[in-house]
């Protein structure tokens, strides 16, 4: 679900509100967060600057930025945090780990967050290992080699047929864990089975362990896409959760023997009887199974299935 709790870890590291009056305490073991409370006048890039002043930024491996200060102006795009951290590309030359938009729920709805192009973040960070981030409006990614980065994570409540496409166009030689949250065609997300083959059927990423498709409204027709390519002998952990799985995803999984070469397989949150998540349980893998969804009954259009997150 679209979280109500700012994160308190990332990258593996605990994370520490950056307080200008004490200073970087940790920084090998820490993600510093940079975040503007909603209601108040401060800006992103005030916070920034005052960061950047501490002894130990040079050596930070791990940033989160939160709300910035446009949001309080009625949502304009990231590219001022992204140019911003462009601009000190110099200063955290130990950057591994950016997350852009730990923003809540309670502050703005993730189909609200306006992102923008963030391959300028990739150029300027050649070492970094790990980018995360929330929000698709406005997200765009253009070609770009970035030989270093293992992880990609982008939460959306809609990522489109297009910024899939140009995530593909990216080449990304070490990644090992790829995370997409696909989301709803009213708030953007109107890829479908299709536009997901480059990635199944592809040898992009010759070292990926973990491929989340999550929250999607076509869970079934990517379990059955998945069980039939190539990467699934590859990964060790496929994620199909937040989705709309039913009985014809759970058969497309359980008919596969290839299936018994995950080690985790997370169908979480989809549409699952009880008899089905028994007959996964029954795989000689991990299967995580928890917080099934029930469908909504529509006047006008039956029953419905829906992605955990859109709005």
């Amino acid at each position: 679900m679209y979280p109500h709790n700012h994160v308190t870890t990332f990258a593996n590291r605990n994370v520490e509100e950056f307080d200008s009056d004490k200073g970087i305490t940790d920084s090998v073991g820490r993600a510093i967060a940079l975040r503007c409370d909603y209601d108040s006048h401060e800006k992103i890039a005030d916070k920034l600057q005052k960061l950047l002043q501490d002894s130990q930024a040079s050596k930070l491996e791990a940033l989160v930025i939160g709300a910035w200060e446009s949001l309080l102006d009625g949502g304009n795009d990231s590219s001022k945090v992204i140019n911003a951290l462009v601009a000190a590309k110099e200063q955290l030359k130990g950057l591994k780990a950016i997350f852009i938009g730990d923003i809540l729920s309670d502050e703005y709805e993730i189909s609200w967050i306006e992102q923008c192009n963030i391959t300028p973040l990739l150029e300027a960070y050649p070492n970094l290992e790990v980018l995360r981030v929330r929000g698709a409006t406005g997200l765009g990614f253009t070609p770009i080699q970035h030989n270093r980065l293992k992880t990609l994570i982008v939460e959306s409540g809609g990522l489109s047929g297009t910024q899939i496409a140009q995530i593909v166009a990216l080449e990304l030689p070490a990644l090992e864990h790829l995370e997409l949250w696909l989301g709803d065609e009213n708030y953007g997300g109107d890829s479908s089975v299709d536009d997901l083959m480059p990635i199944l059927h592809r040898n992009f990423y010759p070292k990926l362990t973990y491929l989340g498709l999550r929250n999607a409204t076509y869970t079934d027709d990517i379990a059955e896409a998945v069980v039939n390519s190539p990467i699934l002998s590859q990964i060790k952990t496929l994620d199909l959760s937040m989705g709309t799985m039913g009985e014809k995803g759970v058969e497309a999984l359980i008919s596969c023997d290839t299936i018994n070469q995950l080690d985790v397989l997370d169908v979480s949150e989809n549409f699952l009887e009880e008899e089905a998540i028994a007959r996964q349980k029954r795989l000689n893998i991990q299967v995580i199974a928890d917080n099934q969804k029930e469908e909504e009954d529509e006047e006008d259009y039956g029953y419905s299935r829906y992605c955990s997150v859109s709005e």
